[in-house]
Order: structure tokens, then sequence, then C-alpha cells
């Protein structure tokens, strides 16, 4: 299927000439007939077609006559031909006629007297096909993303087109590809591979004929691919594709024919923006020097932060507080300006003010004492009414970077920047209001880059056992992006899984944050990404199918997905991913072959469910060699008379912890096994499961499953998956579980979903 072509210069340059054209007449659209000169220029089919363009009765007739001598068939296609219309089907713009002279002349009377403004009207060939049939009709369509470049779909096409889409999950139609990360995923093959829709057409589905062969759908998607990518912020012409569909795309007997086209255009903008270097990042995560402005003598928030990083143990000499003022704050000396300061400041931490922040960028650069600041800052370009002073901090930047191309800035409205290796905490959230302390003295190997700060905070705060080697509140991206800092952090070998929350890509990021996740992968770590801001995009009667089934997010997470990050749906997905994924840094997931124990038949009835024929997950039966183990230690605990040996394996609320233990170790020794999935139901009186108190005799510390976790793993290897079914009063024995750096999931169904999302996506 090797067909990659490009086409003569002459092709494009009059597909250049018709886009000049619209844009002289200050049109922002093609009409349809122009889209279809566009698809011929590169040999691609379209319908026997000519423009009417006269008004009158007895005009209009004769062209009916016209009609009825050349073109082919017992039925005649009349839509009006306008660059203002874009959805000729919602607005009855067409009408499928016989082509007898009567209706022909009445249905073209009937569209001239309701859309007079129309430029004209299209009579069009009837080409035959099936409607309203999986794989007779597609939509192939390609946008200009803000994020991730030039992107084409593949999908369901005809007037149900949005409609079959939405009924079907989430991800499945329409297959989406970044052209800059096509290679990179696998090429035209990979993409073709993945287009449900096309599975109907190329006679993969059950029942289902070949109906076309895929090269032809090569010669389509790299015409379109072509121009896009010619007609792009990137390419250097003065005018954009921003969208381009065909819909539908008829499987016809001459093979794929468009029956439909929309062409929208706008003049060219701005390329990607150029990204901060590596070493203003670094100068944020891992500054050797700091200081902070906005510090009170009554407490503040710059007062709260500057406790903050002296808790941290950050070297005391080389902090400053950024105020004109004879004495000290903390025991922390006051340096009245930048220029004053007694050593270059790898970082300056700014919570003054906004209206005051452009003026301090400058004098933090032209100091020449300061490489980055972080801009707790708020109301700089987030707040409606504040664009002007976005603009005078951007200029401010600008001006700062020419005087040191290393300058970097986080934020503004940042919560600030923990880093274990530097000993920070400028996080203005004072340690009496957090459930456990967001900065540790033995970090796990993950960072933490959101947009939000809240978010971040929200998230220790649930999951405390997750200690971040590096937590960043990015704020609204003036300068360093959320796509900066991944890039970065995962240089760093103590990272091993890099959690994203974002709410918008700066230009081209989101082809930087692929990049990222696929050099995740092949480093055997994590990327985890929640993106908010889901509106899709194209809402607006102005913008074409495509932008409707290819919204931004939907975008975000097939192309993330594709390089193998993992997109959280929920942020209860987020967690459980971020649990799943912090699991397999300390101990790799090496296979799909699950065990599952459980002593609750709800549960071993929900395991055996999560394992599916084309899932992820598999849950063989024990073979001989293990199966003897597993009996012989039921039979130690007198659970053999009640109990067969199956996966899943329910040994019932009569099992102890000990025996928890002594099947586990059995499971975890097998080379059938690579992950064990473990959910002791804690309810039952059989187990150590309640921490020590009044009105029972339980000690969940002498428990030789919770305190032998670790050592479980540890010993074979391999990931073990803790589950507690349960409520409030189990949460001690769920942290005594967490302590042993076990990933806790409060619900079977859930740890098997995220297990088997880290595994499809390795």
């Amino acid at each position: 299927m090797a067909t990659t072509q490009t086409h003569p210069k002459s092709c494009l340059k009059e597909v250049s000439a018709l886009l000049e054209r619209a844009a002289a007449e200050g049109r922002s659209a093609l009409a349809e007939p122009e889209v279809y000169r566009a698809l011929q220029c590169l040999g691609l089919k379209t319908p026997v077609h000519r423009v009417i363009t006269a008004k009158t009765k007895a005009a209009l007739d004769g062209e009916a006559g016209n009609i009825l001598r050349e073109f082919p068939g017992e039925k005649v296609v009349l839509k009006i031909s306008s660059s203002k219309t874009l959805h000729k089907t919602e607005s009855a713009a067409v009408a499928v006629v016989s082509r007898e002279e009567h209706a022909v002349k009445e249905a073209l009377a009937d569209l001239a007297a309701r859309f007079p403004e129309a430029e004209g009207i299209m009579a069009c060939e009837f080409v035959e096909h099936t409607v309203f049939s999986l794989g007779h009709e597609l939509i192939i369509g390609g946008r200009q993303d803000e994020a991730f470049g030039p992107v084409l779909t593949l999908g369901i096409g005809g007037t149900h087109a949005e409609e079959a889409s939405s009924a079907l999950r989430p991800g499945t139609v329409p297959a989406i590809a970044s052209l800059a990360l096509l290679k990179e995923t696998g090429g035209w093959k990979a993409f073709i591979e993945r287009a449900w829709a096309w599975r109907y057409a190329s006679g993969k589905v059950r029942g289902s004929k070949r109906l076309v062969e895929d090269w032809e759908l090569q010669v389509w998607l790299e015409a379109f691919a072509e121009l896009l990518r010619t007609f792009s912020d990137e390419s250097g012409s003065p005018w954009v594709i921003e969208e381009l569909e065909v819909n539908p795309l008829a499987v016809s007997s001459r093979g794929l024919v468009a029956l439909d086209g929309l062409l929208r255009l706008r003049p060219a903008g701005p390329s990607k923006r150029t990204p901060p270097t590596r070493k203003a990042v670094w100068s944020l995560l891992k500054p050797s020097s700091l200081a902070i402005a906005g510090v009170s003598e009554k407490m503040n928030m710059g007062r709260v932060i500057l406790r903050n990083v002296i808790a941290s143990g950050f070297d005391k000499a080389r902090l400053f507080v950024l105020k004109d003022f004879s004495g000290g704050i903390d025991g922390i000396k006051c340096v009245k300006d930048c220029a004053s300061f007694p050593i270059a400041v790898d970082l300056l931490v700014v919570a003054i003010p906004s209206k005051d922040v452009p003026k301090l960028i400058r004098e933090a650069a032209t100091s020449g004492k300061v490489n980055s600041l972080c801009l707790i800052s708020a109301g700089i370009g987030e707040k409606s009414g504040t664009e002007q002073l976005e603009a005078e901090a951007a200029a401010a930047l600008a001006e700062a970077k020419r005087v040191n191309p290393d300058f970097g800035i986080n934020g503004g409205n940042s919560l600030g920047i923990i880093s274990a290796p530097a000993r920070i905490d400028t996080f203005f959230i004072p340690t009496h209001k957090q459930s456990a302390p967001y900065r540790s003295e033995t970090p796990g190997p993950l960072a933490f880059i959101s947009q939000s700060g809240a978010f971040a905070i929200s998230v220790m705060d649930r999951m405390p056992w997750m200690r971040p080697l590096y937590s960043v509140s990015v704020g609204n991206q003036l300068d360093v992006s959320v796509t900066d800092y991944a890039e970065a952090v995962l240089e760093d070998p103590g990272v091993k899984v890099v959690l994203v929350y974002l709410e918008g890509f700066k230009p081209g990021d989101g082809v930087s944050l692929a990049r990222t996740a696929r050099r995740a992968r092949e480093l055997g770590k994590s990327v985890v990404v929640y993106k908010g801001g889901r509106t899709p995009a194209g809402a607006g009667a102005a913008k074409g199918h495509t932008a409707s089934l290819a919204g931004d997010f939907a975008v975000a997470r097939d192309v993330l997905s594709a390089c193998g990050a993992l997109v959280a749906e929920t942020f209860d997905d987020f967690d459980d991913l971020s649990a799943m994924a912090l699991l397999a840094a300390r101990e790799p997931l090496k296979g799909n072959r699950v065990f599952f124990i459980t002593n609750a038949g709800f549960e071993a009835v929900g395991m055996a469910d999560s394992v599916t024929p084309k899932g992820p997950l598999r849950a063989a039966a024990p073979g001989p060699a293990l199966k003897e183990r597993l009996a012989a230690a039921l039979k130690e605990f007198g659970l053999d008379a009640i109990i067969d040996v199956r996966n899943p394996l329910d040994v019932t609320p009569m099992a102890s912890d000990a025996a928890f233990v002594k099947l586990a170790d059995a499971a975890l020794s097998s080379d059938e096994v690579d992950v064990l999935l473990l959910s002791p139901v804690p309810l039952t009186p059989a187990m150590q499961t309640l921490a020590k108190g009044e009105g029972h005799k339980e000690d969940l510390t002498k428990s030789p499953l919770i305190t032998g976790l670790k050592t479980l793993m540890e010993r074979h290897k391999k990931p073990v998956v803790f589950c507690v079914s349960s409520g409030h009063l189990y949460d001690p024995y769920v942290k005594a579980a967490q302590d042993q750096d076990a990933a806790v999931f409060r619900a079977a169904d859930r740890a098997a979903r995220a297990l088997a999302r880290c595994l499809s996506s390795r």
C-alpha cells in the first residue's frame, strides 16, 4: 500500500488561486464547485456537475434541458452553490429529483426562490451508493489545531454522522491523526487500521465484504494531508485551510467519490511559539538561590511562602526577601532591589499586586541578578479586563529575554513550586491546612505538573502517599508551559511518572506533549493526563462536522493516547491511573496475566467481568503446578473443603491474613502470573483490619498481610494491586497498605480498569 505521492506545483498553485480569489472577495469559505475543483486538482473523484447562475424562469427552464441532456442516470442532485450556507442538508438546500423535465424545472425554481442570495445552483450527477449503511458513506476531514497542528479525521459519514458517532463509546470514531506525529504513530497503515468506520468498508467485520481497497483511501488521505500542510501557519502560505471536509465520501462502483465538500480559509497567523530554554526551566525547578517579593512583617501570602521555604530546609544564606526594610523577617535578610542581591538569584517568587508585575519583570531582568520568576500574582490575563496588563507583562518578558535568553517565568496565577531536590516549597498553603505535608523527605518517583494549583493540592490531599519529587502549579502559562515542564522533568532519572493537568495548550504544545509521552513509553515511564476545557470546538453553524466530531478534547485524547499517554476521562480516572502508574514505576508491569484473590463472591464476579476476550487482561485457570500450591495453602488453613481452586479465587470470609499471604505468595511464585490483584473485604472477623481500640481485639499492625505487602513485591519483583472495598472505618487499614508502597483502590472494578488502561498504553 505504498502510495505516497505529491502533486505538481501547478496543482497547488491552482488551489492557492482559489483561496486568494475567495479572500479578495471577503469570503471565509469556498463555494462547493470551488471545493470540487480543488479536489480534482489533486486527482480525487467528484460527481459530474455544472453550476447554474441563471435567475429568470425562462433561463432556469433552459438549464433544465441541459441537465436532461448531459447527466446520466435516473436521478439528479440539485443544491445551492454558496460560500455562506455550508450545511445545505440542514438548510433544505438540496433536492434529489428524478431526471424528468417537470421535476428538474420545479426543483430549480424552488431553490432559486428560497435562496436568492446564493451564487448559483449546482447540478450534480447522482452517484449510486447505499445510504445509511456502515462503510458505504464516510466522512474525511482535516483542520488546523493550534496545539497539534494539521489534524486528519476519518469516520462515519452521511447526514447521520454526528448522531451515529455520539452513540458509540468515546474514542471509537472518528479516527484522528496529527500529521506532525504521523510517522511516529505508525503512518497511514496504522491510522487506517484503527479507523473503526473503515473496517466496514474494507470487509473486516464479520458478514461484510470489501467495498474498496485501502490504497484508494490512502490516496485521499495523502491529498488532504498535502493541502493541510501546504496551506498552514507553518508553511509560509498567506492563506491557511482552516477546515477541509468531504461528507459523505461515498463508496460507489467508481470507487471513492466526494458527494459534498467544504473548505474554510483564513489569513495565516504567527507560527508556534519559541519555548523557553531548558536552563530557564531548571532555574525554576532546581534553584540554588531564592528570593521572595511581597513578604510582610505581618502574616500574608508572601510570609506563608517564606516560612514554607524555611521549613523545607533551604539554605538561609542563599535566601532573601525583596523588600526595602532595614531589618530581617523570620531571620532572613531583606534586600531593597534586585540589583542589590549579594549573589545571583535563580528564582524570585513574586506575590505582589499584579499591576506592579511588569515593572518588577523589567527590574529583575535588567539587574542581571535574577534568572527566573514564579508569579503568584493573579489577574494577569486570566480575568476579563486584564488583557492590557497581560500584554504589558508579555512585553516586559520579551525585553527580559533579549537581555537574558535563559530568563524564565512561571505563572502568573501560580500556587507555587515544590521541589524536593532543591528543598523548596513556595506554595502559599499553610502546613496546618494540609492533611499531610506536600513536601517530603522521602519523595516518590513522580512529578506533578498542573495548570491549576487547586487541582494539584486536592489530589495530593486525597492521595498523600504520592509524595511528588516536583509539584508545579503552572498557572496561566505566560512563559513556561505545562509541556515545557513535562519535557524537562522526564530527563530526571528519579522521575518515573509525570502527572499532567491542563486546561489549554500553548501553540504547538500538543505535539510536544505527545512526543514527551512517546519518549516516556520508550524509557519505561508513564505520563498521566487530565485535559480540562472540553467544550467541543466547532459548535457554531459556520463550521463543518469535522470540528464537531474532532473537537479539542477528542484530538488531545486520541493523539496523546496513540503516543502512550494515559488520558483520564474523569477525576476518579486520574486518581486511579496515577496510582497504577506509580505502582508500575516501583514494580514494572511485565505482562498481562493477572491472578485475582478476594474473600467476597461479588468481587470475584466483578473481577471475572473485567477480563474480556478482546481486552488487555488475561486471567487463565491455574496450571497444574500453581493449582497444587494453591490447593496446599487452602488445605493448610482448612479452606479446601469449601473452596475450588480457580481464577479469580474466592477464599470466602473464613480466610485469615496468614491465608491471604500464603495464597499471594503461591500466585506470585508462579511463572503463569505477572500481576496479583488482591482484594480482602475488611469487614470479616477473620482478619486484623481495624486499628487497635476499644470494643475489639484487632490490631492491623499485627496483620502479616499488611506488614508483608512490600516484602511480597520485593521478593517476587511483581506488582501487587491492593483493594479495600469498605467505608471510612477502614481508612487506617488503607493507609497502612499505602505505607507499604502498595497501590490501594477502594473498589476492585476500578483497580481492574486502571490496570487494563496501563497495560494497553505500553
